[in-house]
């Protein structure tokens, strides 16, 4: 059995990565299949005089969204074509098609609603991908499969700090993100995750200050049986919680730029190391030797 991944007839080897590439928004081949599926959501079906039941369009529900997603369509008729056509030239052109599709996802879909919209994303090769956001469901910004299983299994099993990467998470990779916002979640998910190993005495230790003593005890260490002597797992370990925090430069107090602006991609970095970062302590991973050692720079 072949593992090969398909592609169409023709496509070039060196077309691969192109073909292979996530697409944001509503790509041209995924249209049809996507207002497909809108449709469905503005279509209700009413019993006429005589006994037929007829399609019909769903105005109520639209106002709905004008008011939920803060988008105006301003459409007024009853037809279910005229209709859709009107709400998919008018969304197209706020370009706000995903905003309304989210709407839906998390307050009118049933679990088959939900899977057919994720196999047309899927199959589509959208940047986005049907998952959970406020515990609802919604639009996330689709990652590798393998990251994404292990961050769902660190936030399941990691309690509150696993709850506040839930957040972050969902602030990095959702449909509207805040880099700001998800960044400071990263670093208290891991001083949720660290205060009880590292300093069970001090409930509100910063993560600045979690790391003073590891740093300063220096015998926090991973369970690897044999290490690098030039990257000792307590030295790895000290980085990766001092990036981090440094990282945090629009953090209020100690040494932060007010003028700088949390990227999208710093905020995914400080995201994925939370993320290692939590497992590691909640799962037990980070303890100390008993030996002392010098301290890590």
């Amino acid at each position: 059995m072949t593992t090969d991944v398909w592609r169409p007839l023709g496509l070039e080897p060196s077309d691969s990565t192109s073909y292979d590439a996530l697409h944001d928004g509503v790509p041209a081949w995924m249209e049809e299949s996507f207002w497909a599926w809108m449709k469905a959501r503005f279509t209700v079906s009413r019993i006429a005089s005589y006994g037929q039941t007829l399609r019909a369009f769903d105005i109520a529900l639209l106002r709905q969204v004008e008011r939920k997603c803060r988008v105006s369509i301003a459409y007024k008729g009853t037809g279910l074509n005229d209709a859709m056509s009107f709400i998919r030239a008018r969304t197209e052109e706020t370009k706000t098609q995903l905003v309304v599709a989210d709407y839906f996802l998390s307050f009118h879909s049933s679990e088959a609603d939900q899977t057919q919209l994720e196999t047309i994303l899927h199959e589509s090769g959208s940047m986005w991908k049907v998952g959970l956001r406020a515990n609802r469901p919604g639009l996330l910004r689709r990652v590798p499969e393998g990251v994404q299983a292990s961050v769902d299994s660190t936030i399941s099993n990691s309690g509150h700090a696993g709850a506040r990467l839930a957040e972050a998470w969902e602030a990095v990779f959702g449909l509207d993100p805040d880099p700001s916002r998800a960044y400071a979640l990263a670093v208290k998910s891991v001083e949720d995750a660290a205060i009880p190993i590292v300093s069970p005495r001090d409930t509100n230790a910063t993560l600045g200050k979690i790391n003073s003593q590891i740093r300063n005890a220096g015998d926090w260490s991973l369970p690897l049986q044999r290490e690098d002597e030039h990257a000792p797992t307590r030295t790895t370990l000290l980085s990766m919680m001092k990036m981090l925090w440094a990282g945090q430069a629009d953090r209020h107090g100690g040494h932060h730029d007010p003028d700088l602006v949390i990227t999208q991609e710093a905020a995914e970095v400080a995201v994925i190391t939370a993320a290692t970062l939590v497992q590691w302590f909640t799962s037990g991973a980070v303890a100390r030797t008993g030996t002392s050692k010098a301290p890590a720079s």
